[in-house]
């Protein structure tokens, strides 16, 4: 049996959407940590969030995947110098470390997922298999290829954003599997949208599993990826 997972930062923590490749049954948890996801989630992880901290500059894959999402490339947002993680920083602190390094404060939404780039960045640093299993994805990215390499219409957070993610999703494991999830988990632990997006990594996950001799994944940007100052790979699949 071959398990794949697909993970999206949710209000609890993290939801971890698993895909057996065997019957195509979709199953969720929702985790407090990253170390007890990864822990319980053996197999290939497409997570949405950063892997590989830029030290000056803005990192190629996040360049590329806003250029390919077109209207939808604003939800690729800016990623945090290395500077900027420190716990201790307020936002302001943060703030300053980012710009002396690169010229640029950070907005609110990246520093809001600071804690969760730092759990897993500090993870993933020390367990070299962990980094053989554990890939960056960006859920719009995914549902870009998965929708036959068009940008959705509509933003996620939209009524109809929703809905045009939720017959992507659902067309392809049905409604029941989608609603199973749902009902398992409490709308203030996890949103609808975390769901869909846990869903798309999955899917990336999917194709990661199938490898790229078969040029199942696409790899943002194609080629050797760019690596940061502790050998992280910069590069985002899907």
């Amino acid at each position: 049996m071959t398990v794949v997972h697909g993970v999206d930062g949710c209000r609890k923590g993290w939801i971890c959407v698993s895909l057996d490749l065997s019957t195509g049954e979709l199953s969720a948890k929702v985790f407090k940590t990253a170390k007890a996801l990864f822990k319980d989630s053996p197999g290939p992880i497409g997570i949405d969030i950063p892997i590989g901290l830029p030290d000056a500059t803005s990192r190629k894959c996040d360049v590329a995947a806003r250029r390919l999402l077109k209207k939808r490339g604003s939800s690729v947002f800016p990623v945090p110098m290395r500077a900027a993680l420190n716990p201790k920083f307020t936002y302001k602190a943060a703030c300053d470390a980012n710009e002396k390094q690169c010229g640029k404060r950070l907005p609110q939404q990246s520093y809001a997922i600071l804690p969760k780039i730092r759990e897993v960045d500090k993870l993933l640093q020390k367990d070299a298999n962990l980094r053989k299993r554990v890939y960056e994805v960006h859920p719009e990215v995914s549902f870009y290829y998965w929708n036959e390499e068009k940008p959705m219409e509509y933003a996620k957070k939209s009524g109809f954003g929703f809905l045009e993610r939720y017959k992507l999703v659902t067309a392809q494991h049905g409604e029941k599997a989608v609603l199973k999830i749902r009902k398992e988990h409490k709308q203030s632990d996890v949103a609808d949208d975390d769901i869909l997006d846990a869903i798309a990594a999955a899917w990336t996950a999917r194709r990661i599993n199938f490898g790229e001799k078969k040029k199942k994944y696409k790899c943002i940007p194609e080629g050797v990826p760019e690596r940061d100052e502790m050998g992280l790979p910069m590069q985002m699949l899907a």
